[in-house]
């Protein structure tokens, strides 16, 4: 087996290598969820992973919109009883977002919102899998 490189390996040590691959993968996934960037040394192999950086921006940018848009409700008591626990971003935003429609607790307005977000990130119009609605019929 020879590895990127030009390094030759023998059948010994090809499992031994598979596995050190496999405990540093493990290893990155755990990691690289909780850390902007992220080093890993094995030996003389180092490994560097990035968070995206510019997904999780927008994600935080559309916390902050939905909760703008929560404080110009006229309707106060929904607005004091609803809040964001600080940091929520990402599939648990989308998921507390998306409870918050069904539970008829976020105005409808904020749905076909979201709903408009989702299919211009995703590049369809049709049905939504998370609002379950199709805000195509919104779109001029």
């Amino acid at each position: 087996m020879e590895l990127k490189g030009g390094f030759e390996t023998s059948n010994a040590n090809q499992l031994e290598i598979r596995n050190l691959c496999e405990d540093l993968g493990k290893k990155i996934d755990e990691l690289a969820g909780r850390m902007s960037v992220l080093e890993v040394e094995v030996g003389d192999l180092k490994i560097t992973v990035e968070e995206n950086k510019e997904r999780s921006q927008s994600l935080k940018v559309r916390e902050e919109e939905v909760m703008a848009k929560l404080e110009s409700m006229e309707n106060s008591q929904r607005r004091n009883n609803l809040r964001f626990p600080k940091g929520l971003e990402g599939d648990d935003l989308k998921g507390l977002v998306v409870r918050l429609i069904k539970t008829e607790v976020l105005p409808e307005e904020l749905d076909v919102d979201i709903a408009r977000d989702i299919q211009e990130y995703t590049g369809s119009r049709q049905k939504c899998p998370l609002t379950g609605i199709n805000p195509g019929r919104f779109w001029s």
